[in-house]
């Protein structure tokens, strides 16, 4: 996920709009939806997680996100508290090699 996502890159502002309240993007509602069917990964990649292997779901889920919507890796990691749950950034690096995937490519960040 690192040559994926960038990590330390930041991410693009978010537009402005004036007076009026933020309102979740349709990208953040299809990831947040992606990252909830990733849901075996969790205790895995949990903040605190003692597991050494992701649950036997976990890496064809993380293959279907990729295939489908690897964006949302990208936004996972910009903003890994935006799931409600402390991620390890570590380990979440570390996902794609544990379960034998590749990402795409950091281009795919910006």
């Amino acid at each position: 996920m690192a040559a994926c996502c960038g990590v330390g890159a930041p991410l693009p502002p978010a537009p402005e709009v004036a007076a009026a309240a933020p309102s979740p993007t349709t990208t953040d509602n299809a990831c947040f939806t992606a990252l909830l069917n990733m849901s075996d990964c969790l205790s895995y990649v949990q903040d605190g997680s003692n597991e050494t292997k992701p649950d036997k779901a976990c890496c064809p889920e993380l293959a279907g996100l990729i295939d489908s919507n690897p964006i949302c890796l990208c936004e996972l990691l910009g903003k890994p508290d935006a799931v409600g749950i402390k991620i390890d950034l570590n380990k979440a690096l570390k996902l794609p090699s544990v379960c034998r995937l590749t990402t795409p490519p950091v281009s795919t960040c910006s």
